[in-house]
């Protein structure tokens, strides 16, 4: 098995088991000082989506374990709008925070998905959850009043393919690539030789029926649920990036909470986090069986060469976004 992305959703699922996994291992809370907080979360994913369950999952959660202090209820599937209208309600106050992938807003959060930018989902937890990323909270909130509180696995990132069995980067030379919309996006894939495209995801299925576009790249949950195996044959098990649902909240509210209660919201969101990244790398090899069942073909392919035609993408973005050689300070973590 190669390294990289593969070999950890591959065998990760049984080192999460003893890892942050949800036992209620959370230190006794006296919720001295800490006035009692009822807040709103949202989300753009429906409640049986990661960052919708994680909502409510947490939500439940830090109430029990703050002895009631903290309520929230959590509006998920885009209740309370879109990510870009609920992110002006965390600014504005409305909302106490989000959970999302969509940067958009803040270029430091959108430099988060630059391909391979972490060797592995516990580099992922050691940096975000870790003090480095707290030079980029610091920046955050000094622009916008916003910091990060926690993250959620939303899958890695693969691609599908009509015509072509991709093993290698050579191999997309020339075709015509959906991506999300984003310079990080279109530099990734320009990397490997493609034209990529940029489309909205409701576009895509009927755009890879008619040929207009050769392949895509989404987490593979996604992949399934879309039924992209229709109108696609080949699942790349690239895993270029990992994006991750950031938890997006108001500094305001983070700071009326006490260190005691800072301490064990991250402790209740950590262990809801890694309780669903178990699962989500579980539904990860069911989904393959899946693809393989609708007719599809599985494929590892060479990530090596992925990672390597894709090394430079990083220095066009994250030197401007984070701060020369707060990239290499990343790479460094281990």
């Amino acid at each position: 098995m190669k390294k990289g992305w593969i070999a950890v959703v591959v065998v990760c699922s049984c080192f999460l088991i003893n890892m942050w996994g949800w036992g209620g291992q959370v230190s006794a809370y006296t919720g001295e000082g800490q006035k009692a907080m009822v807040l709103k979360s949202g989300s753009e994913d429906p409640d049986n989506a990661a960052m919708g369950m994680a909502g409510i999952r947490f939500a439940e959660r830090i109430k029990k374990e703050t002895n009631g202090k903290i309520q929230i209820t959590h509006y998920g599937g885009s209740q309370l709008g879109s990510a870009r209208q609920m992110i002006e309600s965390v600014k504005g106050g409305a909302l106490a925070f989000m959970i999302s992938g969509m940067g958009g807003w803040n270029p430091i959060l959108d430099t988060a998905v630059l391909p391979y930018l972490f060797r592995d989902l516990d580099h992922a937890d050691k940096v975000i959850n870790g003090p480095l990323w707290e030079e980029q909270n610091k920046r955050l909130v000094e622009k916008s009043g916003i910091r990060t509180a926690g993250w959620v696995f939303r899958g890695l990132r693969n691609c599908t393919f009509g015509k072509v069995a991709v093993h290698k980067p050579s191999d997309m030379a020339g075709m015509k690539f959906r991506v999300p919309e984003s310079a990080v996006n279109l530099d990734t894939w320009r990397a490997v030789g493609a034209k990529p495209t940029p489309m909205a995801i409701a576009e895509v299925y009927t755009s890879l029926q008619q040929g207009a576009i050769d392949g895509q790249e989404n987490p593979t949950d996604f992949i399934i649920k879309s039924s992209f195996f229709e109108v696609q044959k080949y699942l790349v098990l690239t895993g270029h990036v990992n994006p991750p649902g950031w938890v997006q909240i108001s500094d305001k509210v983070w700071q009326d909470l006490t260190p005691e209660t800072k301490k064990v919201w991250m402790e209740v969101w950590n262990g809801v986090s890694m309780e669903l990244r178990k699962e989500m790398l579980a539904k990860e090899n069911e989904n393959h069986g899946i693809w393989k069942a609708k007719g599809g073909q599985v494929i590892v392919p060479d990530v090596p060469a992925f990672r390597e035609a894709m090394k430079d993408v990083w220095k066009k973005f994250a030197p401007k976004a984070w701060g020369e050689g707060f990239y290499e300070k990343i790479q460094a973590v281990r």
